[in-house]
């Protein structure tokens, strides 16, 4: 997935879970982090952090609570269970809180099923520190400008050798040399 896309993610479910939410809360977030508050009564709070790696969704989120409570560990334990997706953060998110509503015997909050909505396709909540529209159209170019860099690097990857000497990839078979290509260029296996 690219960062944009995560990006995406992470800032719709911004959207819902902002912090004045009475469930649940998106704390911070920035592209391999998020910050999380569950509201179990008005004096009991958890803090869940979620860790996400530049192979994120084919590696899935790495979670944890700032609790010892056994039962905790196993809400998160849990969420290994869901099925990788596009979406596996807004799925992992979801399965999370409808675990801690019932651990806690608390109500499902109505929010939750908007977790199973598609991303909307324009930016989502204005008010982030993009803030105003030129800035999200600076952050589109300069997407942009990093995906051209990208299809340099790999033209470049591309060049033919010189002077009749064989190239670093002779002897490997079509298949394996596009894998390769993959891993060079997006640092991930298929």
């Amino acid at each position: 997935m690219s960062v944009s896309g995560l990006k995406a993610e992470l800032k719709f479910l911004e959207s819902i879970f902002d912090p004045n939410h009475e469930r649940f809360r998106i704390l911070d977030w920035k592209p391999d982090e998020l910050s999380c508050q569950f509201n179990v009564t008005g004096d009991q709070l958890l803090i869940i952090h979620c860790n996400l790696t530049e192979s994120y969704p084919s590696t899935p989120p790495i979670w944890c609570v700032e609790s010892d409570d056994p039962s905790l560990t196993q809400v998160l334990e849990r969420l290994e269970d869901v099925r990788r997706s596009s979406t596996l953060l807004l799925q992992q998110l979801k399965r999370l809180i409808c675990d801690l509503c019932r651990l806690y015997n608390l109500p499902q909050h109505p929010d939750v099923e908007m977790l199973d909505q598609p991303l909307p396709a324009g930016p989502v909540n204005q008010d982030r520190k993009l803030g105003t529209k030129d800035e999200v159209t600076s952050e589109e170019e300069e997407e942009e400008e990093m995906a051209e860099d990208i299809d340099l690097e790999h033209y470049e990857m591309k060049e033919e050798p010189v002077d009749g000497k064989k190239s670093e990839d002779d002897g490997i078979e079509k298949e394996n040399l596009a894998v390769l290509e993959k891993i060079l260029i997006y640092g991930d296996v298929p």
